[in-house]
């Protein structure tokens, strides 16, 4: 529970997590995971007494594989509304994943064996997606006290929700899943670092209070403060 109003509940389904996100009037989820987790999600639904019919509105935090590969199977038995960025609707309809650039060393490597021998591997089954997103949406007509905002830079239309007590919802735009206390950390993906770091700037002057990535645990905003300043440093 994260306050009177709102809780969330991080769900792992497959490669990383989806978040549920519920108050008094209503319930979301950001991300539908990977392919073939739709028993795992019924699972989740179970274990927090809520149902499929609840859940009002699924939200695509970018069009990768490890975060629609589930959507179909789960828009389904939800029978709710999906709502994606404009410049990945198409997409999301086609069920095609665009590789993002890689970071690092590690990420570059990564990005070089997805391109060559991994493509055929890393589609997933088209969506129809219901709401196309370019500017701030609220989430009140969903019952969420929120909004979901445009944050570009892990790929061209990546999104994230806010919620008004401060917890961000980000997607891959950061990443809190190395060992020996490397995260959090700048992504290992991401089609543009400039706009990366103007989103992490968004969030912060957004009032974001705790960052709830897919890949890792939640961790307090003040140290991706910290990563933008240091990443300000060596620009």
């Amino acid at each position: 529970m994260k306050s009177p109003e709102t809780r969330y509940k991080k769900i792992r389904l497959g490669l990383g997590h989806a978040y549920l996100v519920a108050a008094e009037k209503g319930c979301i989820l950001i991300d539908a995971g990977s392919a073939n987790q739709q028993q795992a999600f019924v699972s989740h639904l179970e274990r927090y007494r809520i149902s499929s019919e609840q859940i009002g509105l699924i939200v695509v935090t970018h069009a990768h594989f490890d975060h629609v590969g589930g959507l179909r199977a789960i828009k389904a038995l939800c029978q709710c509304p999906v709502a994606i960025h404009e410049k990945e609707a198409q997409l999301l309809r086609e069920g095609r994943m665009v590789l993002p650039r890689g970071t690092n060393l590690l990420g570059r490597a990564a990005s070089y064996v997805g391109h060559k021998v991994m493509r055929p591997f890393l589609g997933f089954p088209p969506v129809e997606p219901d709401i196309t997103i370019a500017e701030d949406l609220s989430l009140d007509s969903f019952g969420i006290p929120g909004k979901i905002i445009p944050t570009q830079g892990h790929t061209e239309g990546s999104l994230s929700v806010i919620l008004p007590t401060g917890e961000a919802f980000v997607g891959d735009l950061a990443a809190n899943n190395f060992p020996f206390g490397l995260g959090p950390i700048f992504p290992p993906f991401a089609d543009n670092v400039p706009e990366l770091l103007a989103s992490w700037e968004r969030l912060l002057s957004s009032g974001a209070k705790a960052i709830c990535p897919t890949h890792g645990k939640p961790f307090p905003a003040a140290l991706l403060q910290r990563k933008l300043r240091d990443k300000r440093k060596r620009s």
